[in-house]
């Protein structure tokens, strides 16, 4: 069987950069009430391992309490041009016209609106009228993989089809600004970003990889360990403390049951793409599955340079193995994040 390959991957962010200790700074600035834990919360932007994030919000957008309207109406006015202007790079750096794309898949959960992102996206790139459109949301960290698997589908139901993903999220405009120790790890580090890629048939000069296999994994007894509740003043973020230790728990039958449908192992996998949600997770992850520094420098590279744009995350860290790691042809990689439920996706790739 023929698999499915990315015949296009591109990344963007918004153009505001800043430093994460000034963000700590911001943060506890617009605390909204005097908070005794100043300290505190100053070494969990530090020990975060964020180094920088983009934002589309600003120094003055928070100001005033902002209303859940307010949130939305900014993500969708700085989506609609940021997700535009990430798909035209991807498309154009692969001669590919946006005509010629046959489904679009968006992934977002950090905003919401009828008629979507989908729409309005399809009609700024002129897209053609027939074009299959499908949404992913509300699925958190993990998402992108879903909308790959939509993707990887839609090519293999009918030949010569073009499916393009854009996973988006803007989550810096959920910020919320109490002490909690849980909220000061999620402000600590969600942020900005959009990535996109262009799934096909296999063509055999494509620099990027073939979808070989994919895998699953809910446990529905951890629902209450993150979530993403909807509030009058935004989104709310909850990352249990205990979510690392249940992915180290799990990730190793999950990762080998995965390679075992290629008939693989773990030393069979040259790159490790791990879903950068924090440090420590990135730390449980490595020790369950026995990887050396180098095999983990990526995810620590991407949560540094851009913290976690929830969805999107894992196609920078795609990215990032693309442009730094040089795969061969051959080569094996696993793609994996995590997210509600507690949910693990992975996905094999080959170069």
């Amino acid at each position: 069987m023929s698999h499915p390959t990315i015949l296009a991957l591109s990344t963007g962010v918004p153009a505001a950069r800043y430093a994460q200790m000034d963000i700590a700074e911001y943060f506890i600035a617009l605390q909204r009430k005097e908070s005794r834990r100043t300290r505190a919360m100053r070494l969990i932007f530090e020990r975060s391992g964020v180094g920088f994030r983009h934002f589309v919000t600003d120094e003055l957008f928070f100001k005033d309490e902002r209303s859940t309207r307010e949130r939305n109406d900014l993500y969708m006015e700085a989506a609609v041009p940021l997700g535009e202007e990430t798909i035209r790079r991807g498309l154009d750096a692969a001669g590919i016209a946006p005509q010629a794309i046959d489904d679009l898949i968006v992934v977002s959960c950090t905003g919401f609106a009828i008629p979507g992102l989908d729409l309005h996206l399809a009609a700024r790139l002129g897209m053609r009228p027939d074009l299959q459109r499908s949404c992913v949301l509300g699925m958190g960290c993990y998402g992108a993989f879903p909308g790959l698997l939509r993707a990887r589908q839609s090519v293999r139901s009918q030949p010569g089809r073009l499916a393009l993903v854009l996973a988006l999220e803007l989550c810096s405009v959920h910020m919320q600004f109490d002490d909690s120790t849980e909220n000061v790890v999620s402000s600590a580090l969600f942020s900005d970003g959009a990535g996109m890629v262009v799934v096909g048939e296999h063509e055999a000069d494509s620099p990027y990889p073939r979808l070989i296999e994919s895998a699953t994994f809910c446990a529905y007894n951890t629902f209450e360990h993150m979530s993403f509740s909807i509030a009058d003043t935004g989104f709310r973020m909850y990352l249990s403390s205990y979510v690392p230790e249940l992915l180290g728990a799990q990730i190793a039958p999950f990762i080998d049951g995965l390679l075992a449908k290629a008939g693989l192992t773990r030393a069979d996998v040259t790159h490790w793409g791990i879903h950068p949600g924090g440090t420590t997770i990135i730390e449980h992850v490595q020790s369950s599955l026995c990887l050396t520094d180098k095999q983990v420098e990526v995810s620590y590279h991407t949560l540094h340079e851009y913290g976690n744009m929830s969805s999107a995350t894992i196609l920078f860290v795609l990215d990032y193995i693309q442009r730094c790691n040089k795969p061969q042809s051959g080569d094996y990689g696993v793609l994996m994040a995590f997210g509600p439920g507690l949910t693990m996706e992975g996905l094999l790739v080959r170069w």
